[in-house]
């Protein structure tokens, strides 16, 4: 996969011990470096950063990435609507939310935010989704821009951004 130029923030619902697993499974299949995401971090350029297991992950000035050990949030944690909703309006940002399938309605709140500060909205659909729970609940917020399949997403991605963030 060709490096994006941008950073993502992914924060997936799982136990502690898959943090090692999908981060060498993710290395394995990109271009772009995988990292288990750290207290203090900044955000770098072609880098994926995976929220740790049992604690929230919160974007300072959407830069700078702190592990919060709050409360459940969809009773979650990490919970997706923590990152989205620490995500500040800032017109140099081209931010993109994304909610795939999973169970609950994590994203929903953080979803809705990423809209009212100017970002791009995607789920994805019932199709393609083994479990349609949170794209389901992330569409009925009448906030997503695109509803499509991962190869969808992926498609369009690369067509907004204007050249190949994807191979």
């Amino acid at each position: 996969m060709p490096l994006l130029d941008g950073s993502i923030v992914l924060v997936q619902h799982m136990i502690k011990c898959a943090n090692t697993s999908l981060t060498a499974t993710l290395n394995g299949i990109t271009q772009m470096d995988v990292r288990l995401a750290t207290h203090g971090e900044y955000l770098e350029r072609g880098v994926v950063y995976v929220a740790p297991s049992e604690v929230h992950l919160e974007l300072v000035d959407n830069q700078e990435i702190q592990l919060v050990n709050g409360p459940k949030v969809c009773y979650v944690r990490p919970a997706v609507d923590v990152t989205m909703k620490s995500i500040k309006r800032n017109n140099g940002d081209n931010i993109i939310g994304i909610i795939m399938t999973g169970m609950g309605k994590d994203g929903t709140d953080g979803i809705s935010h990423i809209k009212s500060v100017g970002g791009t909205t995607f789920a994805q659909d019932e199709k393609t989704s083994v479990i349609w729970g949170m794209p389901k609940a992330a569409i009925g917020t009448g906030h997503i821009d695109y509803v499509l399949s991962p190869d969808g997403i992926r498609n369009k991605l690369i067509s907004q951004l204007g050249s190949q963030v994807f191979s």
